[in-house]
């Protein structure tokens, strides 16, 4: 199996919980989101290496810092703001990247690094629409990312390919995924589930 489909499969996966459960669920997503995250960071470095590891043993090795972090991020429910912010900032900081064509440089980790930081203490100032907001575009940026990467298409580091269809696609499952939580949530403070 091409490590690019596995990749591709496993960022459409998480983006799919992310899409969905979105801000009902956060901590799962978190889990989801933790992932993902862990995955790219070394699986994306270990793949640039011409003569490193199988294409399994990559994913092996990339599969548990993606579970720690996953479960890392699941645990500390109590930083949940500040992950929600640090997980949106990082996937704008991406999707800037992406636009912009920076992909396997050192300005790419920078951008990604003030992405975290600028979204972990500012995202706060966004309140009830944070974990939405984050949830819905990072799970369409993954999602995205990963339907590319099944289908073929090259993406440094495991970015989203730039294009129309693409962008489209993103737009579309962003908003898409917005309206329906904000929905859900004004659905359930207006009584209309029952816990």
């Amino acid at each position: 199996m091409d490590h690019a489909f596995l990749w591709g499969v496993i960022a459409l996966a998480c983006g799919t919980v992310m899409i969905v459960y979105g801000a009902t669920m956060f901590r799962v997503v978190l889990a989801f989101a933790g992932f993902y995250i862990g995955f790219g960071l070394v699986s994306a470095p270990l793949g640039t290496i011409s003569r490193g590891p199988t294409p399994a043993a990559q994913t092996i090795l990339a599969i548990l810092p993606g579970a720690a972090l996953g479960g890392v991020l699941y645990s500390f429910a109590s930083l949940a703001v500040y992950a929600a912010g640090a997980i949106l900032g990082l996937v704008l900081a991406l999707f800037f990247a992406s636009l912009v064509g920076i992909g396997g440089s050192w300005l790419l980790t920078v951008l990604a690094l003030a992405g975290v930081g600028a979204g972990a203490f500012g995202g706060r100032y966004l309140g009830q629409w944070l974990t939405i907001l984050s949830s819905a575009i990072a799970g369409a940026y993954f999602s995205v990312t990963g339907l590319a990467l099944i289908f073929g298409a090259q993406a440094a580091n495991g970015m989203m390919p730039v294009n129309a269809r693409t962008l489209v696609v993103f737009a579309l499952l962003a908003a898409i995924s917005f309206l329906a939580q904000a929905r859900t949530r004004n659905l359930r403070r207006s009584g209309a589930f029952i816990r």
